[in-house]
């Protein structure tokens, strides 16, 4: 009783539509999905819970169409993408990764004005198709209704805090705070800071905060004074708290950890 993509719907890039996609174990790939369940539970619906894979390799991506009606979404496996959204002149960009479940195919709740919308891939994408016959499985056991249900009200409650964080009126403070986010989301604790594997360009940055980029590399370059924030030679951007920044010369060298909570880890 699966449901695969509805006639005309668009396939992600670099994928061919007629081969034979490859299929992933769910919870073997996203453990934290299966909290709450008991052990024997949790082997159970580790080997039930099984959906199709798709990739991306961008930069672009056209998200496939599922029947919205029994389809619970695409699970981010692997990468980063931005969901990029233009009203007349505004454009803001959501950012997603490993862990979000998003429904591409459900129309915004617009109607006031024109928008347009597409989808930008920083980092290659495996993205778990839950489809028909994955929401069925999920129905069963209320513990995995509300732990995949919790990831959707994830992205809403990550949207408000970024708000929250837009209306700061120094850009270097959104700025601060915004990387702070993103590192406590899927970066990295080191002895020298938190590293955010993916490469984030000044463009996307502004189109979170809500400045302009000029402003955006202005306050990159005085977080770089700072010694709180280092693009790494791959691009990569390591984080520090203050007074946790490199060891001056003739000082002990010391493990640059964030407190505890600030970064996943």
């Amino acid at each position: 009783m699966g449901s695969g993509p509805l006639a005309g719907a668009g396939a992600a890039d670099g994928q061919d539509r007629d081969a034979p996609l490859e299929r992933c174990l769910i919870l073997e790939e996203d453990p934290d999905l299966g909290a709450g369940l008991s052990e024997a539970d949790m082997r159970a619906a580790t080997r039930a819970l099984v959906a199709p894979v798709l990739v991306a390799t961008g930069p672009t991506w056209v998200p496939p169409t599922y029947d919205p009606q029994t389809s619970f979404g695409l699970l981010v496996l692997d990468g980063f993408l931005g969901r990029r959204l233009r009203v007349g002149r505004a454009v803001a960009t959501e950012l997603l990764s490993t862990g979000d479940i998003m429904r591409p195919w459900e129309q915004p709740l617009f109607g006031l004005s024109e928008y347009s919308l597409d989808w930008r891939v920083f980092r290659p994408l495996r993205l778990a198709v839950l489809d028909g016959d994955v929401t069925t499985l999920i129905g069963r056991r209320p513990q995995l209704v509300v732990n995949f249900s919790s990831r959707l009200l994830r992205r809403a409650r990550a949207a408000a805090y970024l708000m929250a964080i837009s209306h700061q009126t120094r850009v270097e403070d959104r700025l601060m705070e915004t990387l702070w986010f993103v590192a406590q989301s899927w970066g990295r604790v080191t002895p020298r800071g938190v590293r955010i594997p993916f490469r984030v360009t000044h463009e996307v940055l502004s189109e979170i905060l809500g400045a302009q980029r000029p402003s955006v590399t202005t306050a990159f370059r005085k977080l770089i004074e700072q010694g709180l924030v280092e693009r790494e030679a791959d691009g990569a951007l390591l984080l520090r708290e203050p007074g946790l920044r490199e060891p001056q010369a003739g000082l002990e060298p010391g493990c640059a950890e964030p407190p505890a909570g600030r970064s996943r880890g």
